[in-house]
C-alpha cells in the first residue's frame, strides 16, 4: 500500500562507538543544565505554565528521548565495551535527573504553578494538569522542599538504600550454590537436562539454585526427597542477603519518616492509580479473601487426590500416604495433573508452534484489533545483529493510516544480550515542542537452532511483551516521562495481563497454531527423516479446550501465592516493625497458601528466608509488588465484562484502545479502566465466569 512505504521519521542509527555514547551523554547533560539554569532564573512574573512548565518539560522531553537512544546498547550490543558505555552514561543520566529534582530553584516555579492550580487562578487542561501534579511529586519525593540536617540524612540514607539494592542483587544473581544429587534421585527430570549438568568423579549431578533449576526439578523430579532437598535449598541461598535486607527495609522506613510518611508503603504508593487504604481493601476484603481461597480449596483436593493415586501407583500403602500438599508437592502435581487429567504434553503442544508462524500470527490478531499494520523495513534500517526484524507500524487506512513508530524484533539468545523476556525502549514519542515518533525492541532469549518451537507458556509470554509494544506504539502523549507505557506503575502490567487471556482461548490458540513440519520444505524433510508420516497440520481444537480446562488446576493458588508476597512486601514496609523478617515470611506463606513446610514435622518458621533472594524486593517493586495480584484481578474485571464473548470485536479492540492505551500515561488511569467496563470494578469478577 502506497500510505505504508515512507515514514516521515527514518529508522533509527544505532551504530555510535563507546567514546561517542559517553559524548553524546557528556553534551546532552551540559545542555541540559544550561537550559535549566537560564529557566530558574526568570523573574516571578514569567512563573506561569506557558513561562515555566513548557520550558521544563520540553527540557526534560530532550533528556528522555537522548539517555533512551544510549540506553538500548546495554540491552543488545555484541561489545561488552559498547555496554559498559551504554550502562555508565545511564548512570550519568540518573545522576543528573535526580540533581534537577533536587533544585530548590526549579522547584519554586514548578511549585508556584501548582499552587495556582490548587486555589484556581490558572486552568489547564486534563493532560496538562496531570504531568504537573506528577512533576511536583516528583520534586517532592527527592525531598526538594526539606533543608539542613534532615536533608543531608535523606541523601545519605538513599546513598546507603542505592548500595544494599545493589549488593543484594548482585549476590542473587551471581550465586552459585547448589546441589550433588545421584541420577536415580533425578527421576522423570528430561534427558536433555540431565545432560547439561556437571558430574563428579563418582557421577553425581550438579543441579544449581536458579529459578530455571527449581522449576525443572519441582516439576519433573518423581522422588519427594529430592523435591524436598532442593526446594528448602532455594529457600536457604544468600544467607549474607538476610541482614543486607533487614538494614535496607529499616532505611527505607527512616527516608518515609523524614519525609512525612507514615510508612515506605505510604510513601511509595503515593501518587499512583490505588492509594494505599485502596490497595488493603482490594487485597484483605472478605470478597477477594474468600473468592480466592474457595477456589484454592477446590484446586488443592484436585492437587491431593493425584498425590494419593501417584504414590499409590508408587507401590506405597494408602494409610502411609501424607494427604497434605507441601511447597515442594505443588509443581509437581499440577503437572501431574495436567499430563494425566488432561493428556498435555507440553513438549507436544510446543510443535504447533513455530516462533516465525506464531508470532505472525499474534500480529495479525493486534493489526485486527487495534487497527493498525505493521510493514516490514526492508532496507534502510541499521541492527546490530542480522537476526534483528524491523517493522514500522502504522495506523490502518480506515483509521487515517498515521505512522506511529518503530518496533524491533531481537528474538534469539546471543552472548552479551540482556536474558529476559521484555522491551527495550530506544526512543519515546512526544509531541511537546516537536512530533518524535517512538521506538521500541521486543527482547526474547530463544534459542536459535531448528526448529524453533515455543511452549504455551511461552506463547503467553510473546503476547504479552507485545502488548506493552503496541500499548508504547499507540499511547500519544505531549511529554515524553508520560508516554506509551511511562504509566502509574501500579497500572503498567494491566494491559498485557488483559491480553493474556486471548492465549487461554481455544479458538485463537487454533488459529496462532501449525505444526512445524509444514513451514518450510526444509522442515518437511527433516521430520520425515525420523518419522514414517506427516502430522496433522493444525491439532484438533480439543488439544486447546484441554489446555484451557488446564488452566483451573493452578489459577488460585498462583494468587495466593501471589498475596504471600505481596502482603509480606506490605508488611515489612508498613507503619508496625518487624523483629524477624524470616519467620513473618514463612508464617505468612503457611497461613495464606495453606501449604506446609518443613515446620510441619516438628520444627518452627525458622527454616528458611526466602526473602533473602527475592529480587522484586532489593529493587523498584519495593512495597509495590501488589501490582501483579492488581493486574490479575483487574485485567480479569476487564476482559470479563468487555470481551470474553468475543475476545477478537473489533469495535470493542478500538475503544479499549481509545479509552485506556490511547492516552499513554497522560491521564490518571483508574477513571480510564472505569469508563471502560462501564463503571466501578467489581472485585466479584476476578475469575472467569
Amino acid at each position: 500500500m502506497p500510505g505504508y512505504e515512507k515514514p516521515p521519521q527514518p529508522p533509527f542509527e544505532l551504530n555510535q562507538t563507546p567514546e561517542q555514547v559517553m559524548q553524546v551523554t557528556h553534551d546532552g547533560i551540559a545542555k541540559s543544565k544550561a537550559s535549566l539554569d537560564l529557566l530558574a532564573a526568570k523573574p516571578m512574573t514569567e512563573w506561569t505554565f506557558a513561562g515555566f512548565v513548557l520550558p521544563f518539560a520540553e527540557d526534560e522531553n530532550n533528556t528522555v528521548l537522548e539517555s533512551t537512544l544510549v540506553q538500548i546498547y546495554g540491552y543488545v550490543s555484541k561489545e561488552k565495551e559498547l555496554r559498559d558505555a551504554s550502562r555508565a552514561a545511564i548512570q550519568l543520566w540518573n545522576e543528573h535527573e535526580r540533581e534537577v529534582f533536587t533544585r530548590p530553584d526549579l522547584f519554586n516555579g514548578i511549585d508556584a504553578v501548582y499552587k495556582q492550580c490548587q486555589d484556581g487562578s490558572i486552568v489547564l487542561d486534563a493532560e496538562e494538569r496531570h504531568y504537573l501534579d506528577q512533576v511536583h511529586l516528583k520534586f517532592r519525593r527527592n525531598a526538594v522542599h526539606i533543608e539542613g540536617e534532615t536533608k543531608e540524612q535523606y541523601q545519605a540514607l538513599q546513598k546507603r538504600i542505592d548500595q544494599l539494592s545493589k549488593e543484594c542483587l548482585r549476590n542473587v544473581q551471581e550465586d552459585a550454590e547448589g546441589l550433588w544429587f545421584e541420577e536415580a534421585e533425578l527421576n522423570g527430570v528430561s534427558e536433555e537436562y540431565l545432560a547439561s549438568r556437571e558430574r563428579d568423579a563418582d557421577n553425581k549431578m550438579f543441579v544449581g539454585l536458579k529459578k530455571n533449576d527449581i522449576y525443572v526439578v519441582s516439576r519433573f523430579a518423581t522422588e519427594e526427597s529430592t523435591r524436598r532437598r532442593m526446594y528448602i535449598a532455594y529457600e536457604n541461598k544468600c544467607p549474607q542477603n538476610v541482614a543486607l535486607f533487614e538494614e535496607l527495609v529499616n532505611c527505607r522506613a527512616r527516608v518515609a519518616n523524614l519525609l512525612g510518611y507514615a510508612s515506605y508503603a505510604e510513601y511509595t504508593i503515593q501518587g499512583r492509580m490505588l492509594t494505599l487504604p485502596q490497595v488493603m481493601e482490594l487485597l484483605l476484603s472478605d470478597n477477594t479473601m474468600k473468592q480466592v481461597a474457595d477456589k484454592a480449596d477446590s484446586e488443592r483436593a484436585i492437587l491431593m487426590e493425584a498425590k494419593k493415586q501417584f504414590l499409590i501407583k508408587q507401590g506405597k500403602p494408602e494409610d502411609e500416604i501424607d494427604p497434605r500438599i507441601h511447597i515442594w508437592d505443588h509443581n509437581f502435581y499440577s503437572h501431574v495433573v495436567r499430563k494425566e487429567r488432561f493428556d498435555i504434553d507440553d513438549k507436544a503442544v510446543s510443535e504447533y508452534f513455530p516462533l516465525n508462524h506464531t508470532l505472525a500470527g499474534m500480529l495479525k490478531i493486534f493489526e485486527q484489533i487495534f487497527g493498525l499494520h505493521f510493514e516490514p523495513v526492508t532496507s534502510g534500517a541499521w541492527v546490530w545483529d542480522k537476526s534483528v526484524i524491523v517493522s514500522a507500524v502504522w495506523n490502518e487506512e480506515a483509521l487515517g493510516g498515521e505512522f506511529l513508530g518503530y518496533v524491533y524484533f531481537d528474538l534469539f539468545e546471543r552472548p552479551g544480550k540482556f536474558n529476559s523476556n521484555c522491551n527495550a525502549y530506544i526512543a519515546p514519542g512526544f509531541t511537546e515542542g516537536k512530533r518524535f515518533y517512538p521506538g521500541i525492541v521486543l527482547l526474547a532469549s530463544f534459542s536459535p537452532v531448528a526448529p524453533i518451537l515455543i511452549r504455551h507458556r511461552q506463547v503467553i509470554t510473546l503476547f504479552h511483551e507485545l502488548g506493552h509494544t503496541i500499548h508504547y506504539l499507540v499511547g500519544k502523549t505531549r511529554f515524553a516521562s508520560t508516554y506509551g507505557t511511562s504509566t502509574s506503575h501500579d497500572f503498567v502490567e494491566i494491559p498485557s495481563k488483559m491480553l493474556e487471556y486471548w492465549c487461554w482461548n481455544p479458538s485463537i490458540l487454533h488459529s496462532l497454531s501449525r505444526h512445524y513440519a509444514y513451514t518450510s520444505d526444509e522442515e518437511k524433510e527433516a521430520y520425515l527423516k525420523s518419522h514414517e508420516k506427516l502430522p496433522a497440520e493444525k491439532p484438533p481444537i480439543d488439544l486447546f479446550e484441554r489446555l484451557n480446562a488446564a488452566k483451573e488446576v493452578n489459577e488460585a493458588c498462583g494468587m495466593q501465592t501471589q498475596l504471600h508476597f505481596t502482603l509480606y512486601d506490605l508488611t515489612v514496609h508498613g507503619s508496625t516493625p518487624v523483629e524477624d523478617l524470616s519467620a513473618l515470611y514463612n508464617r505468612m506463606r503457611r497461613e495464606i497458601t495453606t501449604r506446609v513446610g518443613p515446620e510441619s514435622h516438628g520444627g518452627d518458621d525458622h527454616w528458611g528466608f526466602g526473602q533473602a533472594s527475592f529480587q522484586h524486593f532489593f529493587k523498584n517493586y519495593a512495597a509495590g509488588y501488589y501490582v501483579y495480584f492488581l493486574g490479575n484481578a483487574y485485567s480479569a474485571i476487564m476482559f470479563n465484562t468487555r470481551f470474553q464473548n468475543n475476545p477478537l470485536d473489533e469495535a470493542e479492540g478500538r475503544r479499549y484502545r481509545d479509552i485506556v492505551l490511547g492516552k499513554g500515561g497522560g491521564l490518571p488511569q483508574l477513571p480510564l479502566l472505569k469508563e471502560f467496563v462501564g463503571g466501578e470494578l467489581d472485585t466479584s469478577k476476578i475469575f472467569s465466569v
